[in-house]
């Protein structure tokens, strides 16, 4: 590796060492307590989880099928409509869905926009991530070694055991990394839930950015130190699930290759 590439990884690699010093110098003051006590702040915290793992998960689901359905059944239009909603910028997405799901189309206001289950959000990170996901795994895929699969169908596995025995292990490592990008892109978030969202109780990055823009500066550090708090939580999820999987992932990437 150059001297020039070992600069520029050390730069990108410092660059979220430099955002939580950036979060921990400018939430120093806050009461943590009073934070956590903060009705409003937990209500946010809640209706996260409840959006991004929602989203997350039906993401990794549907794209994981469309990259099957590619891989083992030769299904290659999928690659041509999976592509479309990559060009699409997310604010579009939202102002998309608030269109076709507020009754502005006839026969698609069948869910209301601002409606309390965020069903509208979550469509719309859905369609916005499924192919992010199917591009992810279809690469895993493309260097998936069909041997395995040759195997199972030769000892007369079942569909389902054939997918558990030769492709769900060397599916592990890549679900485990796009569910992380999916998690800390979706949870503090703005455009999708601003526009999408209800009033309360709102999303983190919407409810943050409110507290930094409405004149509340008596609050302004609380802003910066939720987001500290949900980056440190990201952080250890992450490492705890790579700690308790490493092993395993070892072993896959010395079998996924050829």
């Amino acid at each position: 590796m150059s001297r020039v590439n070992v600069v520029i990884s050390s730069l990108i690699t410092l660059l979220p060492l430099t955002a939580v010093l950036f979060l921990l110098r400018e939430a120093v003051g806050t009461d943590v307590w009073s934070l956590v006590r903060d009705e409003t702040w937990r209500a946010s915290f809640a209706v996260t989880l409840y959006v991004t793992l929602v989203s997350t998960f039906l993401s990794l689901v549907i794209g994981t099928i469309c990259a099957r359905m590619v891989y083992v059944n030769g299904r290659s239009w999928l690659t041509f409509w999976l592509n479309w909603p990559l060009f699409v910028p997310h604010i579009a997405s939202a102002y998309l869905f608030y269109l076709l799901f507020s009754g502005g189309f006839p026969g698609f206001g069948l869910i209301a926009s601002n409606e309390r289950h965020h069903l509208v959000v979550i469509l719309t990170y859905v369609w916005k991530e499924v192919p992010f996901v199917f591009l992810m795994m279809l690469g895993s895929y493309a260097q998936l070694n069909r041997g395995y699969r040759d195997m199972a169908k030769t000892l007369q596995l079942s569909p389902w055991q054939q997918f558990s025995v030769a492709e769900w292990p060397f599916l592990i490592k890549p679900l485990l990394d796009s569910f992380w990008i999916l998690v800390a892109f979706i949870s503090f978030a703005y455009e999708v839930p601003a526009l999408l969202g209800v009033t309360f109780p709102k999303l983190l990055g919407v409810l943050a950015y409110d507290r930094l823009t409405t004149g509340l500066f008596l609050n302004e550090s609380e802003a910066y130190a939720v987001a500290l708090i949900w980056a440190l939580i990201l952080f250890a999820g992450v490492l705890l699930s790579y700690a308790l999987t490493a092993k395993r992932r070892r072993r896959i990437e010395r079998g996924v290759r050829r």
